[in-house]
């Protein structure tokens, strides 16, 4: 196909609105639904999944752009799925972690292969009203991780076991679990989106605006219908938006479709944030919600979805950070199995892998959230923010020092739950984190005179009733900002 024809964005006259309080709501959720589309467009193919259905919506759209808005009852609906994981508890202020999962299912193969299926994509989103930032991590499928329970395999596999044997959560649990330990961080919720449901909402705000950078032979249907997308411009539709994101016949294959995903993912932020598009988007929002909801399956509750919408709207759009596993983070490598005979695998290096979630979780944003705002991004302020539990056992001979410890460390506004004696003797002071609390982390590892990544160790327990534990080693003990 030859290269297509650059079309400017729709455009429409900015207008003052006046907005029922059902309307807004809806077109808040609508906007939560593009997003979590974006970062599935990975090798999505027809009806990936639909298992999440929600009764038709109250109240009434509004007629016309600028007319008054007939008055309905705010939704109180419940999108909790009764298949997935349980949602872990958030208080809608502190750090908030998504995972996306896209399965390798299509409308022909369910009806020749029925049965579980493996996740194509997945992509954990991390997000922090702290410091206004949002990171996306790709995962990608052929990492070879341990799957709690089932030994190792590659990730993807997951979601395939937990299907399979009916596991308590489904294959979404299973598959929450894998990047919980893969990853060492807590994950709140999960979402599923299929193939249609990305289309419709691009095809609804008038397509998505990219720049290609190189030529690429897309399939926009799926079913063969290739063409050549040459470099340039372009306001894509739906099904060309899908086929740009899921190509992965550049040099670096996997790499680059995780980039084309997150740049999607942009494209749509966007647009849905374009406040010309605010007219088109409450006509259709109603209608549309109803549409998209059966193409979703998530554990968020309808008012955690618009809470996540309103925290993810004040984010500056360079707050938006993502990221890649590449071959500096795990190596192919072909291996050879009882159960999968040969295959091709990506091996982590688990020392890398840490240090990439570290840059995910600690992005640091360029415009202000209040604690910024107020401290200029100061690491104590940061750390004090994110409240995380301390425990400080003395690994060395001198006497009361993890007392003292705890007195200073509380003196600078930390929450240190316990100090007592190590059981073993520490020359160096070492550090072992139980959950995702970088700012505290970074903290005490420049306060104690800049602990290298070699003495800082991953053990996440998400039963745990500390989140660092500090081993204190002489040299704290002779060397220490304490008076």
């Amino acid at each position: 196909m030859a290269q297509m024809t650059k079309k400017p964005m729709a455009h429409s006259i900015r207008r003052n609105l006046k907005m029922d309080t059902t309307t807004r709501v809806l077109l808040i959720s609508f906007a939560v639904v593009g997003l979590l589309l974006a970062f599935l467009a990975g090798k999505f193919i027809y009806n990936t999944v639909k298992s999440w259905s929600i009764t038709s919506l109250p109240g009434a759209p509004v007629s016309s752009p600028g007319s008054s808005a007939t008055t309905g009852q705010i939704p109180d609906l419940n999108i909790q799925s009764n298949t997935g994981p349980e949602a872990k508890s958030w208080d809608g202020k502190s750090r908030v972690n998504i995972l996306f999962l896209g399965l390798d299912a299509t409308d022909q193969r369910e009806l020749m292969e029925p049965g579980p299926r493996f996740s194509d994509t997945m992509i954990l989103v991390t997000i922090d009203p702290l410091s206004q930032t949002l990171g996306a991590l790709s995962i990608r499928r052929d990492l070879w991780v341990n799957v709690p329970g089932y030994d190792y395999h590659k990730i993807n596999k997951a979601h395939f076991i937990g299907e399979a044997y009916h596991l308590p959560g489904g294959g979404a649990g299973l598959a929450v679990a894998t990047v919980e330990e893969f990853l060492g961080i807590p994950i709140h919720y999960y979402a599923k989106v299929d193939f249609n449901t990305f289309v419709r909402v691009i095809d609804e705000i008038k397509g998505v605006k990219i720049e290609v950078k190189e030529p690429i032979l897309a399939d926009w249907g799926a079913n063969g219908n290739n063409f050549w997308l040459e470099p340039g411009v372009y306001t894509l539709p739906g099904t060309y938006a899908l086929a740009y994101a899921r190509y992965r016949g550049s040099d670096a294959g996997d790499i680059d479709r995780g980039e084309r995903q997150m740049q999607v993912m942009m494209a749509i932020r966007d647009r849905i944030l374009d406040f010309k598009m605010l007219p088109q988007l409450i006509q259709s929002a109603p209608a549309l919600y109803q549409d998209v909801s059966d193409g979703v399956q998530t554990n968020m509750s309808f008012d955690q979805a618009v809470q996540l919408m309103v925290l993810i709207s004040k984010i500056p759009r360079e707050n938006f950070k993502t990221y890649n596993i590449t071959y500096d983070d795990a190596a192919p490598e072909m291996i050879t199995t009882l159960d999968e005979g040969t295959q091709y695998i990506l091996r982590p290096f688990p020392d890398k892998i840490r240090e990439l979630r570290d840059r995910v979780f600690a992005s640091e944003g360029v415009a202000a959230a209040p604690i910024v705002m107020q401290s200029g991004g100061d690491p104590l302020a940061l750390a004090q923010a994110e409240g995380a539990r301390i425990s400080i056992f003395n690994g060395t001979s001198t006497n009361g020092l993890a007392e003292a410890t705890r007195d200073y460390l509380t003196s600078q506004g930390l929450h240190v739950i316990e100090a007592s004696s190590a059981s073993e003797a520490y020359s160096y002071t070492t550090l072992v984190v139980h959950s995702a609390t970088p700012y505290t982390l970074a903290y005490l590892s420049s306060l104690m005179n800049n602990i290298p990544s070699t003495r800082i160790f991953n053990q996440y327990d998400p039963q745990s009733t500390t989140d660092i534990t500090v081993f204190l080693g002489t040299d704290w003990a002779t060397a220490n900002p304490m008076p």
